[in-house]
This record gives C-alpha cells, structure tokens and sequence, in this order.
C-alpha cells in the first residue's frame, strides 16, 4: 500500500488506520462469525485487506470509497495482495451506496466522511442483524482531536446522540481513540 500513497502525492486527505489497530478486526470477525463486512471509506484499501484476512478465506467485504483515485488504487493492491475476489470496491459516496446495499453484515466500519454519519443510521439498521458490530471512526471533531479545527461536530454529536438513543444498538465510546464501538441487539 505504501507505493501507491507514494503514487497519490501531497494533496491526499487519506490517513490509513493504523497498524496498531489491526488485532481489533481478528477479535470482531471472531465474535461475530463474519462472512461479510462493510466498510465505508475505503482510502488506498489497508483495512479492507485487514478485516478480510481477519475474517478468513470465507469472508467477503464490500467497502465504499467516494475518490475515484483512491478507488483505483484499492482495487490495484487487493489484486497484488490475491484479494480482489472477496473484496469489491463500490464507488460512490456513503450516502449514495449505503441505500443501494442490500443483506446483512456482520461487522461495519465506518471511516469515512463523518458529515454524513447522522444520514447511515437508518442504513446501519436496515443492514445489521442482532449481533453485529459496528465500529465508527473519525469523531475526533467533538471530542477536539487534530488540532480542534476540523468541521463536522455537530454531526459527529448528532450521530452518536442518535445512535446511543437507538434502541438497536448499544454504544461504547472508545476513550482517547476517538472511536465508538456499537452492538445491534
């Protein structure tokens, strides 16, 4: 992956997640039972490999990446990494995709443009059975991450305001992280 950020240059807002992070996905498929994932922002593809390695040869994830480029080059490490047919690569922004989608996953991660995380929850209803988990990125602007200057508070506020109101779902906020991690029940 490190060769196509490389390839993509300075004016790139994609963080990949960090590797630190990988074990979590070994421990959610494992929970879970996955055989499908979701993951919405998709970037140069580095997580979407983790939870599909994480899930086994059994398991397929769909991951959402709005950048065209970025998409591209996701597509290009998954076919380099022998992953390409257990994960597809949909274009397209979250809010555009999510309602197109169709069954249930078993574990989502939501990583992208977190604006628009209020507009997923009926999505993340519709597209989770009990047990499922989901695992949301990005809410370092309520809680002051990256320098504090970032927009998209009062989403981030009203989304975790609504999902831990859902009588769906019960959240945990993972202190210093800034990430939640949600169960459907």
């Amino acid at each position: 992956m490190m060769a196509g950020l490389r390839k993509h240059g300075r004016g790139c807002d994609m963080f990949p997640s960090d590797p630190l992070q990988a074990p979590l996905w070994t421990v959610l498929a494992s929970l879970t039972h996955a055989r499908r994932m979701l993951e919405v922002g998709c970037g140069h593809g580095y997580t979407a490999a983790v939870m599909a390695s994480a899930g086994g040869p059994d398991c397929h994830v769909d991951t959402i990446e709005g950048d065209p480029h970025h998409a591209e080059l996701a597509e290009q490490a998954f076919l380099q990494r022998g992953l390409s047919r257990r994960i597809r690569v949909l274009r397209g922004r979250g809010q555009s995709v999510l309602p197109k989608l169709k069954g249930r996953y078993d574990v989502v991660f939501l990583d992208g443009d977190w604006r628009e995380y209020p507009s997923y929850i009926p999505h993340l209803r519709r597209l989770t059975r009990p047990g499922s988990i989901i695992v949301t990125a990005n809410l370092n602007p309520l809680f002051g991450g990256w320098g504090g200057r970032l927009p998209g508070k009062p989403a981030i506020q009203s989304y975790l305001t609504r999902l831990v109101r859902d009588p769906h779902f019960r959240t945990y906020v993972v202190p210093g992280e800034w990430h939640s991690i949600s169960v459907r029940v």
